[in-house]
């Protein structure tokens, strides 16, 4: 399937378009200063000083996180062959089409493209495999920041006894036996059993080592802390990565959402109309007494989502039918009608791209996505038939009402600037007394605002019925009821195959309406 570009634009990096080359001053030595090195360094150079500067500049140590990301950024090109010749050569234009960032690799990746257009590249070095690790942290080790140590195990190369070639098929991995079958000469190739086809011979020994994880101040959960070629060795492939995926577990109190921190608490009616004062002990410890503005009252507010849901509900897509949008422009198409494809498309890689798509048209084979918000799309809308338009929900049809109030800077600090925190939200409910007597409730009346519902019927007029509240659970209820509501029976069921009812000759039951 094909992904279309912009309209205007020169289509996405690393897929045609208006190329470059190296511009005349290209700077090549800035990821070698950064890491310390000289540009003929080996790789187990560019290797220990970068464990040496990442120690000294991590954040958890105290150091500068934007020096530390740029320490990263250097190793992860230098520590790569193809990479690092990019570099040399171009610097760091040369590196735009590399990496996650590249638009072209992700549409094709997501859309099935047939690969990039343009020149080639060498053949990347295998690497075995990567050790992939998941490790467990708590809510206050992801705010506080924590180090932990991890020991692994892995298989490395015999030093002492080297990597040699094999003997048994000179270093070419098999062997060619000649057999004679009268006057014809017939050469059999099969892999050499000495070696297992590799060429070497080599021995490994176990190594224990230990790792230290360092969980940053506000690092996300899933987020993943990779140590470059710490995975097994083999002498014809780079060493795979250790990667370490962090699990945020569950609080007692707290619950996250992204930077931001909810915490349920019950007060009472007399403090939802009053104000009140509550003691907190934060995830470092710290105790906070938080209280309301004089004369604030405790209210319901809407939200565009339930903080307390444990994970975000997939977009419902309004669907109209026989109906497109031809005076939005277009920002993209794609040739398929998968729908669930389609709105992946909108909810991940379009949104990555800054493309923020409102509605979606699918027309035959064809789909186009248009940037609109939901508004300009309806406003839109002309009749097509053939043609089905997805509109984004109505933002205010699914919001969740709460009693909420926030503290503002006292969430999780943001990953990227651990200076800047997002809000903790206190969720309220109000916990009301059982019964009121008959005095308070005339004295609370004189205090509180008229009641809103007034009626004009009195209980000694005629023809009234009087009744009284009470509790009942709505799914009991429910469930009380179905089987009374399962419509069935011979009464209502209408098979127009067994002929006419009424009897032999007789016509059916005939039905008018009056």
């Amino acid at each position: 399937m094909f992904f279309g570009g912009f309209p205007g634009g020169d289509g996405f990096p690393g897929m045609g378009g208006k190329g470059g080359g190296r511009g005349k001053n290209a700077d090549t030595t800035k990821f070698y200063k950064l890491l310390e090195v000289d540009k003929g360094a080996s790789e187990a150079d560019i290797k220990k000083a970068y464990r040496k500067l990442a120690v000294k500049h991590h954040p958890d140590k105290g150091g500068d996180p934007e020096k530390f990301k740029e320490i990263t950024r250097a190793y992860e090109v230098l520590s790569d062959s193809d990479k690092r010749s990019k570099y040399d050569r171009f610097g760091e234009e040369g590196l735009d089409n590399d990496g996650p960032g590249d638009a072209g690799d992700i549409f094709e990746a997501f859309f099935g493209g047939g690969g990039r257009r343009g020149g080639g590249g060498q053949r990347r070095r295998q690497k075995t495999k990567d050790v992939v690790q998941n490790l467990k942290v708590t809510l206050e080790q992801m705010y506080v920041g924590a180090t932990k140590k991890m020991a692994i195990t892995r298989q490395v190369i015999d030093k002492k006894k080297g990597v040699q070639e094999c003997r048994e098929c000179d270093g070419r991995g098999v062997k060619v036996e000649v057999v004679r079958m009268g006057p014809m000469i017939q050469q059999m190739q099969s892999q050499c059993h000495s070696c297992g086809g590799q060429g070497k011979s080599f021995q490994t020994k176990q190594e224990r080592e230990v790792l230290e994880v360092h969980v940053q101040k506000g690092s996300p959960d899933g987020h993943k802390v990779t140590f470059r070629e710490m995975a097994d060795e083999h002498p014809d492939a780079d060493a795979g990565d250790v990667i370490f995926v962090l699990k945020q577990q569950e609080h007692a109190d707290f619950k996250r959402k992204g930077a931001d921190l909810y915490v349920e608490r019950k007060i009472s009616l007399v403090e939802a109309l009053c104000g009140f004062q509550m003691e907190l002990t934060h995830l470092d410890g710290r105790k906070l007494l938080i209280k309301t503005q004089p004369g604030e009252i405790v209210k319901p507010m809407s939200q565009g989502f339930d903080p307390l849901a444990k994970e975000e509900s997939k977009t419902e897509w309004e669907v109209i039918e026989d109906a497109d949008c031809p005076s939005v422009e277009n920002v993209a198409q794609a040739d398929t009608t998968d729908i669930d494809t389609l709105k992946k498309a909108c909810e991940t890689q379009l949104k990555r791209k800054g493309i923020d798509v409102g509605c979606f048209v699918v027309d035959g084979q064809r789909a186009y996505f248009k940037q609109c918000s939901r508004e300009e799309a309806l406003a839109a809308k002309k009749t097509r038939r053939g043609s089905t338009m997805y509109v984004l929900p109505d933002p205010d049809a699914k919001k969740s009402f709460r009693m909420m109030k926030a503290v503002k800077d006292e969430g999780m600090p943001t990953y990227k600037n651990p200076f800047v925190h997002g809000s903790l939200f206190l969720i309220l409910t109000i916990e009301f007394p059982d019964m009121l007597s008959p005095e308070n409730q005339t004295a609370m009346a004189k205090l509180l605002p008229p009641p809103l519902n007034v009626p004009k019927w009195t209980e000694d007029d005629k023809d009234v019925e009087i009744h009284t509240v009470t509790d009942i659970d709505p799914v009991q209820s429910f469930n009380s009821n179905k089987v009374n509501m399962q419509a069935g029976g011979e009464a209502y069921d209408d098979d127009e195959e067994d002929g006419p009812r009424g009897g032999p000759g007789g016509p059916g039951v005939q039905c008018h309406q009056q």
